[in-house]
């Protein structure tokens, strides 16, 4: 495969596939770590481990039939990936760019990745892995001041139904490493493979277990409901020292998309499985052009889940079941076991995103007949800027559904820097509705700062320059859930930031 000795060396194996499992760590199992499904991540991992044991132990598929069922999984998988990837980026990066553009060049990277990489044993996951450690364990050292280590004691496990289909769920997502399968055999001497794949596992599942805890931590008890990426938003809250870059999820999300890319160049990389000549790389053009037009297709990813949880994933386990009933010894029939006891079981979820008018701050003022005076400023003071939008209403989602109906946009909140709640508005009835809607809508990212006003909300929203430093609203959500009280800054009625309002 990978040069003219078709070998590839444990190290370079070990550093793409734990650079994969490290990266659906962050992607998947933050969306499940709370009160209710904490033990769907034990039981994911520990399926992950009984299967890649049987990869470990199994040989690799002879017939093509076989190889190419396996091989139809990798694909599914890496185009849901690539549309996950995509969104990703729009979200956070790219945030008026075409989704289509983002996967296109995207999937044009991943192949030049694959057409290099196939002829250099995969070099960029072994120059780039010790980079994207060091960068992942730089941020996460720079959270330590939005971090709780005392919300563990509140950490509850549960295995009812519920946690078994999800972490069967969840670990049909982690079977892209199971592509690890077809490279046994080149690598020198089995029990090298069989210690790689071993390490793998448990890199992996220290990543999965660290990003659920790390995100426990910061929200709590279903403290990040609805949030579509919570490691991300969580990345907002960081900071370097004296405020150098005032906001590290920009670099979080560059990190993250460096191991998606690996992965899906992992995924993609067994479907040509030799020494790759001219007719080979075509085909394997024709097939990344295949899933980029794919993932162009807006329920690309609510199919692949179907495909994978109920049809994809049994097959695989079926093979790998199948194929180690053949010849004898111990190991193949603890295999054996190990994989019967997963597939008795029988992705996680994604958000269609929209391009939208770019929200900067919002100001809460108390409305007429119960409702509040919500005032959207878009950051900007020129004379062809959008003007602040002004509406009384119930909850942030019938003011956005309202200025659809004047403006034919909708508004963007990933650009979103403050709350500003007047005092009033804080005794409000119907604030702690308010408040559940920021927790449970993923449109909110967790290190907006909150503020509250002495005077007019909506004035301080309408501002084009808003405020670098303030409370982050996770941390008013964390107390209203909990039933504590907290200081909110204040902003006087002449504009100064003085002193704190105690809430509630």
């Amino acid at each position: 495969m990978f040069s003219g000795n078709h070998k590839i060396s444990s190290r370079q194996l070990y550093r793409n596939y734990a650079t994969a499992f490290i990266s659906l760590g962050a992607l998947l199992p933050p969306l499940v770590m709370n009160r209710e499904h904490t033990g769907s991540l034990i039981l994911a991992l520990l399926f992950s481990g009984a299967v890649l044991a049987g990869t470990a132990v199994i040989p690799r598929p002879d017939s093509r039939m076989v190889r190419w069922l396996c091989y139809v999984q990798y694909w599914v998988i890496g185009t849901m990936l690539v549309r996950l990837t995509g969104m990703l980026i729009r979200m956070f990066l790219l945030t008026d760019t075409a989704l289509w553009i983002i996967m296109g060049w995207f999937c044009l990277f991943c192949y030049y990745n694959l057409y290099k990489g196939l002829e250099c044993r995969f070099r960029v996951s072994e120059v780039l892995f010790p980079f994207f450690l060091c960068l992942l364990l730089l941020l996460t050292v720079l959270m330590y001041g939005e971090v709780e280590g005392s919300r563990l004691l509140e950490l509850r496990l549960t295995f009812g139904k519920k946690n078994w289909i999800l972490g069967y769920e969840l670990f049909c997502w982690f079977s892209a490493v199971q592509s690890l399968w077809h490279l046994r055999g080149q690598t020198r001497g089995g029990s090298s493979f069989s210690r790689t794949v071993f390490a793998v596992w448990l890199t992996g599942a220290a990543a999965v277990a660290g990003f659920g805890l790390f995100s426990y931590c910061i929200y709590g008890n279903a403290g990040h409901t609805g949030l579509v990426y919570p490691i991300a938003s969580a990345m907002t809250l960081a900071h370097f020292p004296g405020n150098v870059i005032g906001r590290l999820d920009a670099m979080f999300i560059f990190a993250w998309i460096i191991g998606l890319f690996l992965l899906c160049s992992s995924l993609f990389a067994p479907l040509v499985d030799g020494e790759p000549d001219a007719r080979s790389k075509w085909f394997l053009l024709g097939l990344v052009a295949l899933a980029f037009a794919a993932a162009n297709v807006p329920r690309c990813v609510e199919w692949g889940r179907m495909l994978l949880y109920d049809v994809l994933t049994p097959v695989q386990l079926l093979l790998l079941l199948w194929h180690s009933m053949k010849g004898s010894g111990r190991k193949k029939a603890a295999a054996a076991v190990c994989l019967l006891c997963a597939l008795l079981l029988n992705g996680c979820s994604s958000q269609e995103l929209e391009q939208q008018s770019l929200v900067t701050a919002i100001g809460v003022d108390e409305g007429m007949n119960g409702k509040f005076h919500l005032t959207f400023g878009f950051g900007t003071a020129d004379e062809d800027g959008e003007e602040p939008f002004e509406t009384d209403s119930r909850s942030l989602q019938d003011a956005k559904e309202t200025y659809w109906e004047y403006f034919q946009k909708n508004m963007d909140f990933n650009h979103l820097k403050n709350f500003y709640f007047s005092g009033t508005v804080l005794d409000q009835e119907g604030f702690d509705r308010l408040l559940e809607e920021i927790q449970i809508d993923g449109a909110y990212s967790r290190g907006t700062l909150v503020h509250v006003t002495e005077g007019t909300a909506g004035e301080q929203a309408e501002k084009e320059e808003q405020p670098e430093e303030g409370m982050p609203i996770h941390r008013v959500l964390n107390a209203w859930y909990n039933g504590e009280s907290c200081d909110i800054p204040l902003i006087t009625a002449d504009g100064r930031y003085k002193g704190q309002a105690a809430w509630p």
